[in-house]
């Protein structure tokens, strides 16, 4: 009996001693252990965002020189545009002043009004040498007529240039001008009228005093040749003056208003208010007839390449957003990539200042997500290992514990090759489906080492 009782003690210690082996067998298992956490492999394409600077690119401009202004120099009064601004054909730019204006044409209306009355004197003189001759007193009417159509000429093209109609110095050409230009005011049409009847006349009294030379029963004087030849000359620097002053009403009042040439954007406003401008260089820079603006962003930084059509999103969730599309991928002089962006329809709608503001602030922020083209097995960053010379990864596989352990698992060492990556994961050539994979050990692994998965 007391045999009995010591063996059943002796096993009762033994079951003790095994199970406090067992726990402390399996306590310093787990402390020795490294921890890992278990990743099953997916396939996909591999997916990275940039965020870039897009600049304003406008691809095609012209530099606006006023050339009116070479000849009479301006200030500019005000500017009513800035860069980025969107104009209508007409729409003004800046207006300007003349200061010289009034004086210019003082001075040549002193001119003009100086020969005039040199032509009145030498016709009075002429007059009183033969009041009785038939040729003078054809000449006389030939001499009021021509005065009246230098006036009504005068008149009738400052009228047409105050209303934006220029007529040349042949009256006869008039009607012809005026049938081409639409909405031509009345005013206008009754100064021409009066300036062609003007002209009639003239020439009916002209050609009459003329047809005398041919009447061999008129005797004509030397002294009447070198009137004429005098008189001429005077009325042909007084149609010169008359031209300049034509010429300078219409350059004073083309200079007031300086207007877009056709419909565009603003590149850059080279004068201000206050400025004397001469017309030697561009007063202001737009954009091509029919030229959109583009957004223009550098690809430094960006080891990929950017495919045509790939998304892009302009501005962030507290600015607002716009989706548009890559249109293609240039090379500078120097070598540096940028990409040309296509600007949204949005941005440019004439009453928009999206484009205004991006000049201003140095551009907008682009997101633009590159896409692998294939589909490829996705590993997390901290899986991938590199010994200098290639990759590889731990594979988790199985392994069956000895008396005192359970079945545990063990990382094998295994090569990949890397196709490419981003800063959160890996596109790797092989095929890990159904595999686990470790990662994010709390200690370095080695080929072959057991490991247990962390335990939240």
């Amino acid at each position: 009996m007391k045999l009995k009782r010591f063996a059943l003690r002796g096993l009762i210690i033994l079951a003790v001693v095994v199970a406090l082996c067992m726990f402390f067998a399996r306590t310093v298992q787990t402390i020795t252990t490294p921890k890992v956490r278990m990743y099953t492999p997916t396939k996909g394409r591999l997916e990275q965002s940039y965020k870039l600077t897009a600049e304003v690119y406008f691809p095609e401009t012209e530099e606006v020189t006023v050339a009116d202004a070479k000849k009479t120099a301006v200030t500019v009064s005000k500017v009513y545009v800035k860069a980025g601004s969107y104009v209508s054909k007409g729409d003004t730019i800046f207006t300007t002043t003349v200061a010289s204006y009034e004086e210019d044409l003082q001075k040549l209306q002193d001119s003009y009004d100086s020969k005039a009355t040199e032509l009145l004197e030498l016709d009075i003189t002429n007059r009183k040498l033969s009041k009785e001759s038939r040729q003078n007193e054809l000449y006389a009417e030939m001499v009021e007529k021509q005065s009246d159509l230098s006036k009504r000429t005068y008149e009738a093209r400052k009228l047409a240039m105050q209303n934006g109609i220029t007529l040349g110095s042949d009256v006869s050409t008039w009607k012809k001008q005026l049938a081409a230009v639409k909405d031509v005011p009345q005013e206008v049409t009754d100064a021409v009228n009066k300036a062609i009847a003007a002209k009639s006349t003239y020439d009916e009294a002209s050609t009459a005093f003329y047809a005398t030379y041919e009447d061999k029963k008129l005797k004509v004087s030397s002294d009447t040749f070198d009137y004429i030849k005098k008189r001429n000359a005077l009325q042909d620097e007084m149609d010169d003056l008359s031209d300049q002053m034509i010429e300078l009403d219409s350059r004073v009042s083309a200079l007031a208003t300086i207007t877009a040439p056709h419909d565009g954007w603003i590149v850059s406003v080279d004068v201000a208010a206050g400025d004397n401008y001469d017309g030697a260089k561009a007063a202001y820079t737009m954009t091509a007839e029919d030229s959109t603006p583009l957004l223009k962003a550098s690809l430094t930084g960006v080891d990929r390449t950017i495919s045509n059509g790939t998304k892009v999103t302009l501005g962030d969730s507290d600015s607002g957003t716009e989706k548009t599309t890559v249109q293609a991928t240039r090379t500078e002089t120097n070598g540096s990539k940028y990409l040309l962006i296509d600007l949204p329809e949005s941005m440019q709608e004439p009453g928009n200042s999206a484009i205004r503001q991006a000049l201003n602030n140095g551009g907008v922020q682009a997101t633009i997500t590159y896409r692998a083209k294939e589909s490829t097995t996705l590993l997390p960053a901290s899986a991938v290992r590199s010994d200098g010379s290639s990759y590889y990864v731990f594979v988790v596989q199985d392994s069956n514990g000895g008396f005192l352990t359970s079945n545990s698992k063990k990382a094998v060492k295994t090569s990949v090759t890397v196709i490419e990556k981003n800063d959160k994961q890996y596109a790797v050539q092989e095929d890990f489906s159904y595999q686990t994979i470790a990662y994010q050990e709390d200690r370095a692994l080695s080929d072959g080492m057991a490991v247990m998965e962390y335990v939240n």
